[in-house]
């Protein structure tokens, strides 16, 4: 097995009941999923201003699991693939993917 480091966020928001939890990606090192955690806040952030929710807190976390190595090899097939799709794309249309 290998391991993955895992980049999640956790978010409250205002009047809302729970709090909601998003995964986003996995990493080969702690590094790399570390140097993504404020990327990451911002998006979060901006995706929730454009859904009407002004009051929000966000934190992100990176989690270390374990990966079976058919796993890393699918990610690494699929990681190849959309970004071959990415290059054969234009700037203007990677926005609408």
């Amino acid at each position: 097995m290998s391991t993955v480091w895992f980049l999640i966020a956790l978010i409250s928001v205002a009047g809302f009941p729970a709090l909601q939890y998003k995964g986003y990606y996995a990493y080969h090192t702690k590094e790399e999923c570390l140097s993504q955690k404020k990327d990451l806040e911002n998006f979060v952030i901006e995706q929730e201003i454009t859904k009407g929710h002004d009051t929000i807190y966000v934190d992100t976390f990176c989690l270390e699991m374990k990966a079976f190595p058919d796993q890393l090899e699918e990610y690494k097939k699929r990681r190849n693939i959309d970004e071959i799709e990415r290059s054969n794309h234009t700037p203007a249309t990677l926005q609408t993917l």
